[in-house]
């Protein structure tokens, strides 16, 4: 008789944890499910807010100065998403998807901390910020020393997954300009490798097989200048610009009134650009930067130069490497 009782107790406890790790997962099929289509809406509703353009005709194209009231304006309001609040004296929880990873940079992140005292806090604008985790240049910066700035990512797909990570910068769907006024232009997707279709630049080779075999989807987008994002904001010092547009880096860096704002440090992505890393380089040294280093990778993933003002550093010029 308790031999028999064993064995029946056996059973049930067998068929009791079976019964738990089915609930468990149907609970994450159903979830997986239950994203995806709040997803598949979410990205609806972003494209009808952000990607839909009509009656702007007045306020794009060569005519308009990038400090055109009107168009600071309709920045402001229609395209910067406010940075996540407080909530009950708590900040919103970062939601990524591998919290362990201090700097998900390539190393541009490291070579910026060598320049300036990032332990203060400062301002940072990211642009090509892709879903704002993976590779992010500034994530390091926010997160561990309450840095706050704006995140520019031109992509739909990728701005959907970008809002769900909790940042606490500005974000806009939008692109910076390569010319000194607005405009509405065609944008190729292609995940990290996106860029504004008639810009003319250097394709990667790999980059080139890949997309080569089929057509790029193609996605219509507002792009601002630099200079209209900084009235938009009222900010003058930026102590950090990351720009990474895979080929129109130069043209975005002509468009900015240096005269006018105070670019403390850069990573600038100089692969994919027409006039190649001398091009990008000679320019800023033109305007009184230095560069203080060159973050660069054999996978490609990073190939940039680091710049920065004289004033912004605080070590002895000899200590960085040209």
């Amino acid at each position: 008789m308790t031999f028999m009782m064993k064995r029946l107790t056996k059973k049930l406890c067998f068929y009791f944890v079976l019964a738990i790790l089915l609930v468990c997962l149907f609970n994450v099929l159903t979830s997986k499910n239950g994203d995806t289509e709040i997803d598949l809406k979410q990205y609806d509703e972003i494209f009808k807010t952000y990607y839909t353009y009509s009656n702007d005709s007045d306020l794009n194209g060569p005519k308009v100065s990038m400090d055109n009231s009107n168009l600071v304006r309709k920045l402001r309001e229609k395209f910067l998403v406010k940075p996540i609040e407080e909530n009950k004296g708590r900040r919103t929880r970062y939601n990524l998807i591998d919290m362990s990873l201090i700097d998900p940079s390539m190393g541009q992140a490291a070579e910026i901390a060598k320049i300036i005292d990032y332990t203060k806090g400062g301002f940072f604008i990211e642009c090509g910020a892709l879903d704002g985790e993976t590779r992010s240049n500034t994530l390091y910066f926010e997160r561990y020393y309450g840095w706050v700035g704006l995140l520019i990512e031109a992509d739909p797909l990728n701005f959907v997954k970008m809002l769900k990570k909790g940042r606490r910068a500005y974000l806009s769907p939008t692109c910076l300009s390569v010319n000194p006024y607005p405009e509405i232009v065609s944008f190729l997707q292609r995940s990290n490798m996106g860029r504004i279709a008639n810009d003319e630049v250097v394709e990667d080779e790999v980059i080139s097989d890949d997309y080569g075999k089929k057509k790029s989807p193609i996605v219509n987008v507002q792009c601002f200048p630099f200079y209209t994002y900084l009235l938009a904001l009222n900010i003058t010092v930026i102590d950090y610009f990351s720009l990474d547009v895979e080929g129109s880096e130069l043209n975005v860096l002509k468009t900015i009134p240096f005269d006018k704002i105070n670019i403390r440090t850069l990573s600038v992505e100089f692969f994919h650009v027409k006039e190649g890393d001398d091009g990008v380089r000679t320019y800023l040294e033109d305007k009184g930067y230095i560069v203080t280093g060159k973050v660069t990778r054999q996978d490609r993933l990073a190939n940039d130069y680091i710049f920065a003002k004289p004033s912004a550093l605080t070590q002895n010029l000899s200590f960085y490497v040209t």
